[in-house]
């Protein structure tokens, strides 16, 4: 991800990467058909990752909410952009532009929100409920922007971000910024 993420494209070889893992060529070439299908690897693994990270931490009681869930998911995936800014910055490259990254990020924010709108906590029109998945994934990876280039921190940009998402979804003011300011769980270590 690091190589992936510092040459801002795919465009990287075997050699590349076996120096950056510090393993032999012929093991890259035994176990990977190709550059892209370890960059594909790469990116389904990560965005697993942190959805599954996410939802051990978030599948307790204290967030049935789906409003107080959206808000908690953004702010701990621009946290991690901060504790890892080789994820945060594959992201932010990556994260609009690969199908890959697309399609794993939209799982679980569009459960989240059929939740949220079945719950009658959100106001989207079925129409509209792709157009807010895009508005989502782009505000979180702007909002890793800002942290990693050092305009905001991540509480600042992870807080923002949740309470002008939620407040698109018809969640009121007040209770977006509580919401977006409730204590965060402590993540998984292994992440």
């Amino acid at each position: 991800m690091r190589l992936f993420a510092a040459r801002g494209s795919k465009d990287v070889t075997m050699s590349d990467l076996a120096e950056e893992a510090d393993v032999a060529r012929g093991t890259l070439y035994r176990n990977a058909r190709s550059i892209e299908q370890l960059f594909q690897q790469a990116s389904a693994q990560l965005v697993a990752d942190l959805h599954d990270a996410n939802a051990r931490v978030m599948d307790d009681h204290r967030y049935l909410d789906p409003p107080l869930r959206l808000a908690t998911a953004i702010r701990m995936i621009v946290r991690r952009a901060h504790e890892n800014p080789a994820v945060g910055r594959f992201l932010v490259q990556f994260g609009l532009t690969e199908e890959s990254l697309r399609e794993a990020l939209i799982g679980p924010p569009m459960h989240d929100l059929e939740a949220g709108v079945t719950a009658g906590r959100y106001a989207v029109a079925p129409e509209m409920k792709l157009s807010f998945v895009s508005l989502l994934i782009g505000a979180v990876v702007s909002a890793m922007w800002m942290v990693l280039e050092g305009h905001q921190t991540w509480r600042e940009a992870g807080t923002g971000t949740a309470v002008l998402v939620l407040c698109a979804l018809s969640v009121p003011r007040e209770e977006a910024s509580k919401l977006a300011t409730a204590p965060l769980p402590t993540p998984p270590e292994n992440l």
